[in-house]
Protein backbone atom coordinates (compact mmCIF):
# COMPACT_ATOMS: atom_id res chain seq x y z
CA UNK A 1 0.00 0.00 0.00
CA UNK A 2 2.92 2.36 0.59
CA UNK A 3 3.77 2.34 -3.14
CA UNK A 4 0.17 3.07 -4.10
CA UNK A 5 0.03 5.82 -1.49
CA UNK A 6 3.10 7.53 -2.92
CA UNK A 7 1.67 7.37 -6.48
CA UNK A 8 -1.60 8.93 -5.30
CA UNK A 9 0.28 11.66 -3.42
CA UNK A 10 2.28 12.54 -6.54
CA UNK A 11 -1.03 12.79 -8.44
CA UNK A 12 -2.20 15.36 -5.88
CA UNK A 13 -4.53 13.06 -3.93
CA UNK A 14 -3.75 13.37 -0.20
CA UNK A 15 -3.30 10.06 1.58
CA UNK A 16 -2.39 8.66 4.98
CA UNK A 17 -1.83 5.08 6.15
CA UNK A 18 -3.17 3.75 9.43
CA UNK A 19 -0.65 1.31 10.90
CA UNK A 20 -0.83 -1.27 13.68
CA UNK A 21 2.82 -2.38 13.42
CA UNK A 22 5.31 0.48 13.36
CA UNK A 23 8.27 -1.74 12.40
CA UNK A 24 6.47 -2.83 9.21
CA UNK A 25 5.51 0.74 8.40
CA UNK A 26 9.15 1.82 8.73
CA UNK A 27 10.09 -0.82 6.15
CA UNK A 28 7.30 0.05 3.69
CA UNK A 29 7.99 3.79 3.97
CA UNK A 30 4.60 5.25 3.07
CA UNK A 31 4.57 9.00 2.46
CA UNK A 32 2.86 9.51 5.84
CA UNK A 33 1.31 7.18 8.36
CA UNK A 34 -0.53 7.17 11.66
CA UNK A 35 0.40 4.52 14.20
CA UNK A 36 -2.27 3.26 16.58
CA UNK A 37 -1.70 0.67 19.31
CA UNK A 38 -4.94 -1.24 18.87
CA UNK A 39 -5.43 -4.98 18.30
CA UNK A 40 -5.70 -6.42 14.81
CA UNK A 41 -9.29 -6.29 13.60
CA UNK A 42 -10.13 -3.43 15.97
CA UNK A 43 -8.10 -0.66 14.34
CA UNK A 44 -10.66 2.08 14.93
CA UNK A 45 -11.54 0.94 18.45
CA UNK A 46 -13.64 -1.59 20.27
CA UNK A 47 -17.03 -2.82 19.15
CA UNK A 48 -19.61 -0.11 19.76
CA UNK A 49 -17.02 2.56 20.70
CA UNK A 50 -18.49 5.11 18.29
CA UNK A 51 -16.66 8.06 19.83
CA UNK A 52 -13.27 6.39 19.38
CA UNK A 53 -14.13 5.28 15.83
CA UNK A 54 -15.08 8.83 14.91
CA UNK A 55 -12.01 10.35 16.59
CA UNK A 56 -9.61 8.01 14.75
CA UNK A 57 -11.32 8.71 11.42
CA UNK A 58 -11.17 12.46 12.07
CA UNK A 59 -7.44 12.14 12.82
CA UNK A 60 -6.98 10.29 9.52
CA UNK A 61 -8.70 13.05 7.59
CA UNK A 62 -6.85 15.81 9.44
CA UNK A 63 -3.40 14.27 8.89
CA UNK A 64 -4.18 13.42 5.25
CA UNK A 65 -4.68 17.16 4.67
CA UNK A 66 -1.58 18.21 6.68
CA UNK A 67 1.83 18.68 5.18
CA UNK A 68 4.26 16.43 7.03
CA UNK A 69 7.86 15.45 6.24
CA UNK A 70 8.10 12.54 3.79
CA UNK A 71 7.92 9.23 5.64
CA UNK A 72 6.46 10.76 8.80
CA UNK A 73 4.83 8.38 11.26
CA UNK A 74 2.57 10.06 13.82
CA UNK A 75 1.76 8.19 17.04
CA UNK A 76 -1.94 8.52 17.81
CA UNK A 77 -2.81 8.87 21.51
CA UNK A 78 -5.37 6.04 21.72
CA UNK A 79 -4.46 3.09 23.96
CA UNK A 80 -6.10 -0.30 24.26
CA UNK A 81 -7.17 -1.23 27.79
CA UNK A 82 -6.22 -4.93 27.98
CA UNK A 83 -3.45 -7.21 26.69
CA UNK A 84 -5.21 -8.44 23.52
CA UNK A 85 -2.78 -6.61 21.24
CA UNK A 86 0.28 -8.04 23.02
CA UNK A 87 -1.19 -11.57 22.90
CA UNK A 88 -1.87 -11.14 19.17
CA UNK A 89 1.70 -10.01 18.54
CA UNK A 90 2.96 -13.08 20.44
CA UNK A 91 0.50 -15.19 18.38
CA UNK A 92 -1.34 -16.30 21.53
CA UNK A 93 -4.73 -14.84 20.58
CA UNK A 94 -6.96 -15.17 17.52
Amino acid sequence: MGLIQRVLDVAGIPTVSLSLVKEMTLQVKPSKALFIEHPFGLTLGGIGEKETHLAVLQDCLRYAAETLPAGAIVDLPYRWQDDLRERQLRKEAH
